[in-house]
């Protein structure tokens, strides 16, 4: 099931970002490997995004990234 959000933080040097999802509740972290994005331009700050839920370590984050 894909899920939308927002870009909310993304650091280019480590590759890692949060979402904030449009269900709300707290951001969810994913990195660059979790995305099929074009990587000459990273994800800002305010980009919509789709996603898939994982859970690991009880933790939710966000795979299968991808802009909309």
């Amino acid at each position: 099931m894909k899920y939308f959000g927002t870009v909310k933080s993304f650091d280019e040097t480590s590759g890692h970002g949060s979402i904030e999802p449009d269900t709300g509740g707290p951001a969810l972290s994913f990195g660059q490997s979790a995305s099929s994005w074009n990587r000459v331009a990273p994800p800002r700050p305010g980009q919509r995004l789709s996603y898939d839920l994982h859970h690991a370590n009880g933790q939710p984050s966000a795979v299968n990234v991808e802009t909309i």
